[in-house]
C-alpha cells in the first residue's frame, strides 16, 4: 500500500515516510513496514501473518507504479489514494472526485476470480459508487477472445464495447473500443492511446481462414465425440440440417456483439436451420426470431458481462438479432414488410463444403 498513518493519525505517503518512524495500517491499525529502495516503488507492507483483509493482497511493483502514475494522470488534486471505506471494509486504488461525482478506480494487474470481482462491484454499488476497472499490461498482451475479456467488457454509446488498460512503461491509457467478434470469436476493433494515436486492434481474419478454422473445429469435435459438438450436431439432425454443411451466408455473420463466447458463425448457422424449416413465402415476425434465439441459447456459452446492466445486455441481444436480419435482407433471403415483419423470399442455396470431402 502507498498510504499509512502515524501515531498521531496523520496520513503519510510512502514516498515521504521516514525510516525510523512507526506507521500503521489505516484499516486494521497494525504496524506496517516501510519498504523503499532503488529498484522498488516506495510502499508499506504488513508484517507476516497479518489478518488485515482490505490490505491483505500482495502488490506487484507494476501495480504500485501504475497507481502512482494513474493518480498523476487523473490529477492529484482530484484523486485520493487508497481511501479506506470503513462501511465496506474495501479500499479502491484511487477515488476520483470531479464535478461532484465520485468514481472508484481499480487498477488490476493480477488474476481475480469472478466471484471476488462481483463481490467488490456489489460493495461499491451498495455504497453508491461507480467503479472503473483499468487493466494492467499483462492483460493487454493476453486478451484475445471474448472469453478472456468477458468479465471486463463495458458498454457506452460513445465507445461501444470497450476495455481500458494502463501501460506503465509508456505511462499511457489505452482504450480498446467498438469491439466486436470476428467469425471465430476473436475480438477486433480499435485501440486509442492517450497520446492521440489510434490503430486497428488486430488484423481482420480472411473469410477463407474463418471457414478453414471452423471446419477443423467441427471435424475434430465430431471425430473425438466432444460433448459440445455432438450436442450441436444433434440439434442440426433434429431440424433437418448438418453441422458440416453450414450455409455460406453464415460465414458472413461477423462484426457481431460479444454476447456469446463461441463463434457467431455457428450461432447464425443454427438460426438459419430453423429459418429453413419455414415454407417459402412465410411471414417471419420479430417474435419468431426472438423465439429461435431463445431456443438455441442453451447451445452456447453466454458472455458474463458483469460490468454491464441487465438493460445493456438485453439491448445488445436485440442488436445481434437485427444484425442477423440485416444480413438476410442484403442477401435477398428476407424482404422487409414493416419494422417487425419480413417475408421469406429465398433460401440460400449453397452450403460451404468441407475441404477434403
Amino acid at each position: 500500500m502507498l498510504i499509512a498513518r502515524t501515531k498521531q493519525d496523520v496520513q503519510v505517503q510512502a514516498g515521504d515516510a521516514q525510516r525510523k518512524r512507526a506507521y500503521f495500517c489505516p484499516s486494521c491499525q497494525e504496524q506496517v513496514t516501510l519498504k523503499r529502495g532503488t529498484r522498488m516503488v516506495a510502499h508499506f507492507a504488513h508484517r507476516p501473518h497479518s489478518v488485515c483483509r482490505p490490505f491483505s493482497e500482495s502488490e506487484s511493483q507494476a501495480h504500485l507504479t501504475g497507481k502512482w502514475q494513474l493518480a498523476d494522470y487523473f490529477g492529484t488534486d482530484y484523486v485520493e489514494l487508497e481511501p479506506y471505506l470503513q462501511a465496506l471494509a474495501q479500499r479502491p486504488d484511487l477515488l476520483l472526485k470531479r464535478a461532484g461525482r465520485n468514481l472508484a478506480i481499480e487498477y488490476q494487474c493480477s488474476v481475480i476470480p469472478v466471484s471476488r470481482l462481483q463481490q467488490r462491484n456489489l460493495g461499491y454499488s451498495e455504497f453508491g459508487l461507480e467503479v472503473l476497472w483499468i487493466l494492467g499490461a499483462d492483460y493487454l498482451q493476453k486478451i484475445k477472445t471474448v472469453r478472456q475479456a468477458e468479465k471486463w467488457l463495458r458498454y457506452s454509446d460513445k465507445l461501444g464495447w470497450y476495455l481500458i488498460f494502463w501501460e506503465t512503461r509508456q505511462q499511457g491509457l489505452i482504450i480498446w473500443h467498438h469491439l466486436t467478434m470476428d467469425g471465430t470469436g476473436q475480438l477486433q476493433g480499435w485501440a486509442k492511446v492517450s497520446n492521440g494515436q489510434q490503430y486497428a486492434k488486430n488484423t481482420r481474419i480472411t473469410s477463407r481462414a474463418v471457414v478453414q478454422k471452423l471446419q477443423r473445429q467441427v471435424q475434430m469435435g465430431l471425430h473425438y465425440k466432444l460433448p459440445k459438438w455432438l450436442k450441436l450436431q444433434q440439434f442440426c439432425y433434429e431440424h433437418h440440417g448438418l453441422l458440416q454443411a453450414i450455409s455460406a451466408i453464415c460465414y458472413q455473420f461477423t462484426d457481431t456483439e460479444p454476447v456469446i463466447c463461441d463463434s457467431p458463425v455457428i450461432w447464425a448457422a443454427l438460426m438459419t436451420i430453423l429459418l429453413r424449416e419455414r415454407p417459402m413465402g412465410s411471414l417471419i415476425e420479430q417474435a419468431d426470431l426472438e423465439k429461435w434465439a431463445m431456443q438455441i441459447r442453451p447451445y452456447f456459452d453466454e458472455t458474463q458481462l458483469i460490468q454491464c446492466t441487465v438493460q445493456q445486455v438485453v439491448v445488445s441481444w436485440k442488436r445481434q438479432l437485427q444484425h442477423y436480419v440485416t444480413l438476410l435482407e442484403h442477401q435477398g433471403i428476407l424482404k422487409m414488410l414493416d419494422e417487425k415483419t419480413w417475408q421469406l423470399v429465398a433460401y440460400h442455396a449453397s452450403p460451404v463444403v468441407f475441404y477434403g470431402q
